[in-house]
């Protein structure tokens, strides 16, 4: 692999007897499988994509693109570490405009920004050189950079809302890679900023039909199980699993945000504030939190926290967890192109959460999807809301029925129903199937997609939210509304017939 850097030949042959090659800063592999909007620390590849409008300024400056030109082009220094890499700390020609001449709107355009400079291969090589490693490491790289002018100011970079008064101009700078490592971490600090600060915001709750949910429905009663769908909302909101790949992961600040929901998601019964009287109070709790984890991932990435938890978007073989994050090349993308794709994400996300929220309410008001298996496809084709769809190696008809007023239900088991409480759709009476109509004209479902999706839970998932795969883009167990196969059976030639089930939809009834 030819590879453009600023590293000389020399400092790449000191270095090989501490370090193995190296892929290119951002060379990325789309094959690694992430099983969810947050990598596993230090191994694989997690995507940030972008933020939202002006719901408020961001605390921090943003980067000007345009930045002074070249850099002094004086002969090549060096300095030697305990660990005896070579450390280049000038530049000559034909890299002298290395301020100028990139194109950041584009991940290309950042990526040959970074192959270019080699940035990141150095920034791998002076964690290696700092008596603390990775800890601090910011401090130490610019008192490295600027050894004359005292301790260094920029302790605030790694927190939100902190100052964080990185120098932008770069013939201040002697060491070109140092400036585009600076100017990386300014980047990040401005969008984790404006992140958190739209994860605060919480407008987007006033599009939520939360009342009307629980007129249309039922109450849905707020619980630590909001934690794991909001995750997986914010992440199909953001695209993840909309293309063929489902381990692909999102990127970008939409990346960054997605890892704090996971965060969240992954906390347990700990740190999560649910308001049991309040559904709009405990999804602003829940967001607000992922907000508060895009500061950890700051915090961690500035040499503040544990390296070793920062989410990985980009395979490499660096050897440092903090130069493995920042060879993302979202990181130094244009914020206004950033950010405008979290804002439709952020829009997206109420969609979502609202959907979820309809399938929760109708699952509390003992909701089934059945599987009719005395009907056959002519006739279901002829029954409103019901759907003729494969399941394993045959093909049933399926469709959504709620039980009548006195039904009898208890304990959140549908099986406690009375049987001849199940309203039949039917269609000369709107009123028997009006709950198909506000599913699908209302609340924007797909009733065969919605199907679908409880007929994959049912059969391939235990009940939890798995991000690594889906169908018909919506994560696997989204949904949950208990699938059951029955059939209808009339008693003493009664008009009301009922409903007989043979039990949950499994693998094990066929």
């Amino acid at each position: 692999m030819v590879r453009h850097h600023l590293f000389a030949a020399a400092v790449l042959v000191a270095a090989a007897a501490a370090s193995p090659p190296h892929y290119r800063a951002g060379d990325k592999r789309d094959d690694i499988s992430v099983p969810g909007a947050i990598a596993t620390p230090n191994t694989q590849a997690n995507p940030p994509p972008e933020s939202p409008s002006d719901p408020g300024t961001p605390t921090t400056p943003v980067v000007s693109p345009d930045v002074p030109p070249s850099v002094p082009t004086t002969s090549a220094q060096a300095i030697t570490s305990s660990t005896s890499v070579i450390i280049p700390t000038t530049t000559t020609a034909p890299f002298a405009n290395v301020c100028d001449s990139f194109d950041t709107t584009s991940t290309d355009g950042v990526q040959n920004l970074l192959d270019t400079t080699g940035a990141i291969d150095w920034l791998d090589i002076m964690l290696g050189t700092f008596p603390n490693g990775e800890s601090r490491w910011l401090d130490n790289m610019w008192t490295f950079a600027f050894p004359k002018q005292g301790n260094s100011p920029l302790s605030g970079c790694g927190n939100i809302g902190g100052a964080c008064p990185i120098d932008v101009m770069c013939q201040d700078y002697n060491i070109p890679m140092a400036y585009w490592v600076f100017k990386s971490v300014l980047s990040l600090n401005s969008k984790m900023n404006t992140i958190r600060q739209m994860l605060n915001w919480d407008g987007w709750l006033a599009g939520l039909s939360i009342d009307q949910i629980a007129e249309d429905f039922s109450e849905v009663a707020p619980s630590n199980d909001f934690a794991s769908w909001i995750s997986a909302a914010f992440s199909m909101a953001g695209g993840f699993g909309t293309a063929v790949d489902w381990a692909k992961p999102l990127r970008g600040m939409i990346g960054m945000a997605a890892a704090g929901f996971s965060m969240l998601a992954l906390s347990g019964q700990s740190g999560l504030n649910v308001d049991v009287t309040s559904v709009e109070n405990t999804l602003k709790n829940f967001v607000g939190s992922a907000g508060d984890n895009v500061g950890h991932i700051l915090a961690n990435a500035t040499g503040q926290g544990d390296p070793s938890l920062l989410p990985i978007y980009t395979y490499t073989t660096l050897q440092h967890p903090t130069a493995r994050f920042f060879a993302d090349n979202t990181i130094l993308l244009d914020e206004n192109v950033d950010n405008s794709t979290f804002v439709n994400t952020y829009q997206n996300f109420g969609k979502w959460v609202e959907k979820k929220l309809v399938d929760a309410a109708i699952k509390s008001a003992y909701y089934i999807l059945l599987e009719d298996v005395n009907r056959g496809e002519d006739i279901c084709n002829q029954i409103v809301g019901a759907y003729w769809l494969p399941v394993l190696d045959k093909s049933r008809c399926f469709m959504l029925m709620r039980p009548g007023s006195s039904n009898g239900c208890s304990g959140g088991d549908p099986n406690t129903c009375h049987a001849n409480s199940w309203v039949v759709p039917d269609q000369t009476l709107p009123s028997t199937f009006d709950y198909l109509t506000k599913m699908n004209e209302t609340y924007g479902f797909n009733l065969q997609d919605y199907y679908t999706s409880l007929i994959d839970c049912a059969l391939n998932g235990n009940g939890q939210i798995d991000m690594s795969t889906g169908v018909a883009e919506t994560v696997r167990c989204f949904y949950n509304v208990p699938v059951l196969q029955g059939f209808w059976r009339s008693y003493d030639m009664q008009a009301v017939s009922n409903l007989v089930f043979n039990g949950y939809l499994s693998n094990q009834l066929y």
